[in-house]
């Protein structure tokens, strides 16, 4: 495989774990009530900025996701790993092609606070409302339902471990205790995209409300339930622990030609 690809992903790898990291971080600061708050990605990408060199960050930042969604995008179209071209093969190319979409669009919000004065985490704004309410349903149920299966697929991965085979973690120093972190984080990101899928269901289906929902609704949700702040905290270090597997082991990873 080329270096170039190598480092476009070493790269995006460490962008994608530095924002789950931020994110995890700000939430078990809400759940410990230490002056945090519930974050989705837009209120992470607004905490980098207000530190000091918040500018620099973002930028490297965006540019590192652009990365992450060039390696997704590679692996998709120019299968540089030969995963093969069975149905499995087309339909994990299929799903990072839309992750890829999914990190254009969180590297483009990273520029968005890189540019603009100051962001307004707590306003409601309605989504896509020039389209007809009915057809607008439809669409979150699709959505709905596509998070539904990627959470499914996230706890199968993690659960027999194929998410984690990626890395070369077998003869590694302590590599139990490493997989069992990454698996946690897999199970918490898992648990949060589920969470979320409920979000658009239950917009599509009953309530005709169709505001988008992120990471922060979903961690606001569990705050209102039983045992919420436990919860908050439980998933939010998988959050932790999910950002840390991808920041610290990139340089596990093989991308080995099958």
């Amino acid at each position: 495989m080329k270096k170039s690809y190598k480092t476009i992903a070493i790269v995006g790898f460490i962008s994608k774990g530095f924002i789950y990291l931020v994110i995890g971080f700000l939430s078990l600061l809400a759940a410990l009530q230490l002056g945090g708050e519930s974050s989705g990605t837009n209120q992470a990408l607004a905490f980098l900025k207000s530190q000091p060199f918040g500018q620099v960050m973002l930028l490297l930042l965006g540019a590192g996701l652009i990365c992450y969604s060039v390696w997704m995008f590679l692996q998709s179209i120019k299968d540089p790993e030969n995963r093969g071209s069975n149905r499995n093969a087309k339909l994990r190319r299929f799903s990072l092609f839309t992750t890829g979409l999914v990190y254009t669009a969180v590297a483009v919000m990273a520029f968005y606070h890189l540019f603009t004065s100051s962001y307004k985490g707590d306003s409601q704004t309605k989504y896509m409302s020039f389209i007809d309410p009915s057809v607008l349903s439809y669409i979150f149920i699709g959505i709905g339902i596509v998070l539904l299966v990627q959470g499914i697929i996230l706890i199968i991965g993690a659960f027999k471990g194929g998410l984690l085979d990626q890395f070369n973690l077998e003869g590694q120093k302590h590599h139990k205790i490493i997989r069992s972190v990454g698996r946690f984080g897999f199970y918490a990101r898992a648990f949060v995209v589920l969470i979320i899928a409920y979000f658009f269901l239950r917009a599509g289906i009953y309530t005709g409300n169709h505001d988008i929902k992120g990471m922060q609704d979903a961690f606001a949700f569990m705050d209102q339930s039983t045992f919420g702040r436990v919860l908050m905290a439980i998933t939010a270090i998988g959050f932790i622990s999910y950002g840390a597997f991808f920041v610290f082991l990139t340089r596990f990873r093989s991308f080995e030609e099958n």
